[in-house]
């Protein structure tokens, strides 16, 4: 709840804060993954997957350094199951893929022609798919159902990014490039089995992207 307050509180002062230089970009970007699972599901943190991630944005700027961003990405996230760890057990993997939506709330520093934003928000996301393998040795061939450990992927998460963006705006400020660090925090259970069975079982994500954006919008030169 009080998320949901500092957010909402955030947002209105974006909205009834100084207008006299507000801008629009809509932009693409793009770079690798490195996530793990954690919970008590989970019983090993050990194991990272690599992955990739895209994401189209649309920004709006409130004056010289509050921003609201929103999106729509596709990510690659997932980790590993140890069973029975004191007895050397079985070592499962997963590889999943989200459709994420994120709503994001920055605010900018600027320096001559660079400037560093960090960031936080939240990001919806919906589950398209998950392979399982049953262990190092095997590649990432069975598709996680009732059948598999875990069971199927739950087909929402809701996630925490927090992160900071890094931005050099070309001459004449038509444009800019990326370069966005940022952390994403799941809050709900990737897997049917875990949730069934009151425990935990959440995407702990590392996101490192590279891009652009072009302006819409630019009211402070009208």
């Amino acid at each position: 709840m009080k998320s949901r307050i500092i957010t909402a509180a955030i947002l209105s002062v974006c909205v009834t804060s100084s207008v006299e230089a507000q801008r629009s970009h809509i932009g693409i970007q793009a770079g690798p993954t490195v996530s793990t699972m954690t919970g008590d599901y989970i019983t090993s943190t050990s194991g990272l997957e690599l992955g990739f991630s895209f994401l189209a944005t649309l920004d709006r700027e409130f004056g010289e350094h509050w921003g609201i961003e929103a999106g729509v990405g596709w990510y690659q996230k997932g980790g590993e199951k140890l069973e029975l760890a004191d007895e050397g057990g079985d070592r499962y993997g997963y590889s999943t893929s989200y459709l994420e939506v994120p709503l994001k709330v920055r605010y900018k520093f600027r320096f001559s022609n660079f400037s560093l934003a960090p960031y936080s928000g939240v990001a919806i996301g919906l589950g398209l798919g998950c392979k399982f393998k049953p262990s190092e040795q095997f590649e990432f061939d069975d598709v996680c159902d009732e059948g598999t450990p875990g069971g199927n992927l739950q087909s929402a998460e809701v996630g925490i990014p927090i992160g900071l963006t890094w931005s050099i705006e070309f001459p004449g400020g038509s444009r800019f490039t990326i370069a966005d660090v940022s952390y994403h925090l799941g809050l709900t259970n990737v897997f049917s089995v875990a949730k069934n069975a009151g425990q935990t079982a959440r995407n702990s994500v590392w996101v490192y992207q590279f891009g652009f954006a072009l302006p819409l919008y630019d009211e402070s030169h009208d």
